[in-house]
């Protein structure tokens, strides 16, 4: 028998969203700092990392999901898509971010209408994708967006904000509730920090490094055990920007890669212990045959995994411990969802079942 190498992304987001509790922290840097990702990496451990860019870099690690955005009105075309769900069919990535701040003139800058109209092509992505990300999560453009979502059944999986204008974290934490409250979705947070809007090189940042580091303390212990928070992102503020002072206190590595106290905690935080190992590779694993009537067979170097089959509501319709084979002969037609996890990786695929 032929094998068939299978690598087929997870497009049910609840599904993927309640396997995923423990992949929280992630970390955000442009690609002006890609010959430094693999060191930041490595010092701060996060899960996933973004650089508001849509494109694949080469040598990426296999050890970090790595999240995609379409920016802005120039990304959000035909070949960028297509592009895309390419690297969804590889396995490359998981989710999509969508539209950074487009509520600001210097940012995407994008009204909502132009968004909305924009959007039946974004929904052909086949994989989890965001709300567009505004400067405030919950000001007028992002309601009237989630507004017109909701009224001409747009597809939006996960919502994504930024936060810099809640200081406390109570204050941090009840925004975030109001967020999940008001539009009733996933939430991932993709950048957040505490910001002084007046520090200036004259003007010290009124946020001491302790207040910080106390806050992120607080702030982070929530997060890990909020549910519908899937994913958070510290902003790592650039030095070299003259915006630096607003957020000198909340930088977690500095420009020559080294670990700032602050850092140093977020790294101990919800750590990717996969970078512990440099050299540490995925065990490949192929699963055939699919479209299947009876069996499928596991192939992977190694000797067993810990199977689960949902169907599309996330229900788990089959978990156990197999080495080689599973019947599914009892799984009536239609698609379905199956994680196989082992020593070395946790791995989602896509199964169609024939009668």
């Amino acid at each position: 028998m032929k094998k068939i190498r299978v690598s087929f992304i997870l497009v049910c987001f609840n599904l993927f969203a309640q396997e995923n509790l423990d992949l929280k922290k992630g970390v955000a840097f442009n690609l002006g700092y890609e010959n430094s990702w693999q060191e930041r990496f490595e010092k701060l451990k996060p899960h996933w990392h973004y650089s508001w860019h849509w494109e694949y870099r080469n040598n990426y690690p296999d050890e970090i999901e790595f999240v995609p955005m379409i920016w802005g009105r120039n990304n959000a075309t035909q070949d960028k898509i297509d592009y895309l769900n390419n690297l969804a069919s590889l396995g490359k990535i998981q989710n999509v971010l969508m539209f950074n701040e487009p509520d600001l003139e210097s940012q995407s800058n994008m009204s909502v209408n132009e968004v909305v109209d924009l959007w039946p092509l974004i929904e052909t992505l086949n994989v989890p994708i965001s709300s567009p990300v505004t400067s405030a999560p919950l000001n007028e453009w992002m309601r009237d967006f989630m507004q017109a979502a909701s009224s001409q059944n747009l597809r939006v999986d996960f919502v994504a904000i930024h936060v810099y204008h809640k200081n406390n974290p109570t204050k941090f934490i009840e925004l975030v509730e109001e967020v999940y409250q008001t539009y009733g979705k996933p939430i991932w947070i993709t950048e957040f920090a505490v910001r002084d809007t007046n520090a200036t090189i004259n003007n010290p940042n009124i946020y001491s490094e302790s207040y910080v580091l106390t806050f992120m303390e607080n702030v982070l212990n929530e997060l890990h055990e909020l549910d519908y928070v899937k994913r958070y992102s510290w902003f790592d503020p650039n030095a070299n920007n003259d915006k630096y002072p607003m957020l000198q206190t909340a930088d977690i590595i500095d420009e020559n890669n080294q670990l700032t106290t602050l850092g140093e905690y977020y790294a101990s935080h919800n750590l990717n212990n996969a970078l512990s190992s440099k050299n540490k590779k995925n065990d490949v694993i192929t699963i055939y045959p699919n479209p299947s009537k009876n069996l499928i067979y596991i192939d992977s170097e190694n000797s067993s995994f810990t199977v689960s089959i949902f169907n599309l509501n996330g229900e788990v319709l089959v978990r156990k411990n197999i080495k080689t084979q599973l019947d599914i002969s009892d799984l009536n037609r239609g698609v379905y969802y199956t994680e196989l996890i082992n020593e070395s990786n946790k791995s989602f695929y896509k199964l169609i079942v024939k009668k």
